[in-house]
């Protein structure tokens, strides 16, 4: 089941064309933020997704890598 979790974590993720603030994702999903944060972490290990402290103070925010990273405007 957590491997479920972090497919929908990541597709929703991807289907953004920007970075989200983790406390709008965690009411998006409807999913509390310390377990959300978890699964975030988790597919940051995996290369899939960038964490990093927005704007705001205390903002956390997310966004999923895509082929793009990777490759740059070749694809």
């Amino acid at each position: 089941m957590f491997g479920r979790r972090k497919d929908m974590v990541y597709k929703v993720l991807s289907t953004k064309k920007r970075a989200v603030a983790l406390q709008k994702l965690s009411a998006e999903l409807e999913t509390p933020a310390p377990a959300l944060l978890k699964t975030v972490k988790e597919l940051e290990s995996e290369g899939l997704v960038e964490v990093f402290y927005g704007v705001d103070k205390a903002s956390i925010m997310v966004r999923a890598k895509t082929l793009e990273d990777y490759f740059g405007s070749e694809v």
